[in-house]
């Protein structure tokens, strides 16, 4: 038999052997059977905790199918989740409401997920997201639950409000007469709550009861002053305190005197149709203290303090200025309304001129009718329309002057009559036609009578016509050869419609006065950008002198190197037509 060799280690050992640690202790003297029991027992244990674990990791994955709505492929819900659930539970009036609808809704929830998702799963699964399920759905319904109360204590508090809402106007309507009803019907709201315990049922009532006649008091102290006084004196408002009644006193007191100043000013408020004199009469009668006569007013005077007749008088200034500002606003609305309205009469009259040459008697009276006065002028410049002679002068100044007269309303239409410094006859604008003006200088006025209610009219007009006051100045040339530049009128006028035509139009346009009218470097808004091409030429201007010096003397020389203007030249210089022995004798000498 061969022998076997042994090996003898040299070292020792100086640490355990590595092992596995385990609780399994085997006892030697057992049968195998026996010995292995406790190994079948340690697996069958660490079996069941995988399980478990296994069913808590799916129930956790599961259960998350629980929490949102369910919906199918056109997305609408066939079942609904937790999260939907508890969220209409809490807006149940009640806690009983809330509870069946979570029941309810919570078993169909459960039943769908069971039918779904349980056919294969284990047990230890099953019971897992079981119990899960139920967990999460107390919680729940112990917060649907909670909020449900609060609903139903706010709904009461709502009717309790409500009720004492209504109770409290019935009582301000009422007076202290149902102050004792008012307090049974609140107490009995309260004393019927089941859900207030003795001590908040107290405090309810007490504090109803305060508010309610604490109005009544407020209410009475600003509509019922005197009622209010004399409450006071009877005790009637025992449940407010006494800070509240001294302020409430106060209000009273004051509303008395309003009441007592508006007795004393009442005479003041005289109809606007009526005669003038009455307003005049009725502030004497104030200001005199004797109010007509009027014993119960003067009564009433009699019984202010010293310091409230101060502040009467102070009243009386405030309403008298009010009245007549309004009284004055009234007269001048209805005139700037009657201002408007023949503005635009007369605008058809106008464009009728165009079209007919002339004007009918029919129409004017139908367009005024109770204006004889325009009917009588249109008439007579109707006349002058159709021979011509409408159109004969256009005098610059005569037009600015009028102008001002317009912005600054001192006239009202074209038909009121005035005088320009220096005259002693009164015309109208109509009038002046032929005389001082021609038809496209009377138009334009029309057209300032129309727009003169408008926003800003006088500010921006104002503004419009000192800028051609100061650049007209270089348009209208020497002012030694005014009455000799026969021109002049016509330039001015020119320049004057072509700014204006572009002034209006920047103004639609959202640009301001200032931009239009100021000649900054760079600003490209300024309407005058070419108003040196308005300034005249000297040579044409003496031109024009010697022509007009000529009609009464043959014996002046004449400005050489001159070119003969053409008929229609010499018309549009002078804006009207000149006969052909008119133009000859013009143009005599050239």
């Amino acid at each position: 038999m061969p022998k076997i060799p042994t090996f003898t280690s040299t070292r020792s050992i100086t640490a355990e052997t590595a092992s596995v640690g385990s609780n399994i202790q085997l006892n030697v003297n057992n049968t195998p059977a026996s010995a292995l029991a406790p190994v079948s027992d340690f697996i069958q244990k660490s079996y069941i905790k995988e399980k478990q674990t296994e069913a808590n990791n799916k129930s956790y994955k599961a259960i998350n199918e629980f929490y949102e709505d369910q919906k199918d492929e056109t997305g609408n819900v066939i079942q609904k989740g937790w999260l939907t659930i508890s969220s209409e539970a809490k807006q149940k009036e009640n806690p009983t409401d809330a509870s069946n609808y979570f029941d309810s809704e919570i078993q169909k929830l459960y039943n769908y997920n069971k039918t779904k998702n349980y056919k294969n799963l284990n047990n230890f699964e099953k019971k897992a997201i079981d119990a899960k399920f139920y967990a999460t759905t107390g919680m729940l319904k112990t917060t649907a639950i909670q909020e449900a109360r609060l609903n139903m204590i706010q709904e009461n508090k709502d009717i309790d409000d409500d009720t004492f809402v209504k109770e409290a106007q019935l009582l301000s309507q009422m007076g202290t007469i149902y102050i004792e009803q008012f307090k049974d019907v609140m107490t009995s709201r309260i004393e019927s709550n089941p859900e207030y315990d003795d001590g908040t049922k107290k405090v309810l009532i007490k504090e109803y009861h305060t508010k309610g006649v604490e109005f009544l008091a407020k209410s009475m102290a600003s509509s019922k002053p005197l009622q209010f006084k004399q409450a006071m004196k009877e005790d009637k408002f025992t449940d407010v305190s006494a800070v509240k009644l001294l302020e409430f006193d106060g209000i009273a007191n004051e509303n008395i005197k309003k009441q007592k100043f508006e007795t004393l000013l009442s005479p003041l408020d005289v109809p606007f149709d009526s005669d003038p004199r009455d307003f005049i009469v009725a502030n004497e009668e104030i200001q005199n203290k004797n109010f007509g006569n009027n014993e119960q007013l003067q009564a009433i005077y009699a019984s202010l303090t010293p310091q409230e007749v101060v502040e009467f008088k102070e009243a009386y200034k405030t309403k008298a200025s009010a009245i007549r500002a309004d009284r004055n606003m009234n007269i001048l609305t209805a005139a700037q309304v009657g201002k408007v309205t023949a503005a635009q009469n007369t605008n058809e009259i106008f464009r009728d001129l165009d079209k007919k040459n002339g004007i009918y008697n029919q129409k004017l009276k139908k367009l005024f009718p109770d204006n004889l006065l325009a009917v009588e002028q249109l008439t007579e410049f109707s006349l002058k329309v159709s021979e011509g002679s409408a159109n004969q002068v256009s005098n610059f100044d005569k037009n600015d002057d009028i102008i001002k007269l317009i912005i600054n309303d001192e006239i009202n239409s074209v038909y009121d009559k005035f005088t320009l410094p220096g005259e002693t006859e009164s015309l109208s604008v109509i009038e002046r036609a032929g005389k001082q003006i021609n038809v496209a200088d009377a138009q334009y006025l029309n057209t300032l009578f129309e727009i003169s209610g408008e926003e800003g009219f006088k500010e921006n007009h104002t503004k419009f016509f000192k800028f051609i006051d100061m650049f007209g100045l270089e348009v209208a040339g020497s002012s030694a050869l005014k009455s000799l530049d026969t021109q002049r009128d016509k330039r001015l006028n020119n320049f004057k419609y072509a700014m204006y035509n572009r002034y209006i139009t920047g103004l639609q346009e959202g640009h301001t006065a200032d931009e239009l009218l100021k000649p900054t470097k760079g600003n490209k808004k300024f309407i005058g950008y070419d108003f040196h091409t308005y300034i005249p030429n000297m040579n044409d201007v003496f031109k024009d002198i010697s022509i007009s010096i000529k009609k009464g003397s043959e014996d002046l020389p004449d400005i050489p190197g001159q070119k003969k203007k053409t008929k229609k030249e010499l018309e549009d210089e002078l804006g009207r037509t000149i006969t052909i022995s008119e133009y000859k004798e013009l143009t005599k000498g050239n």
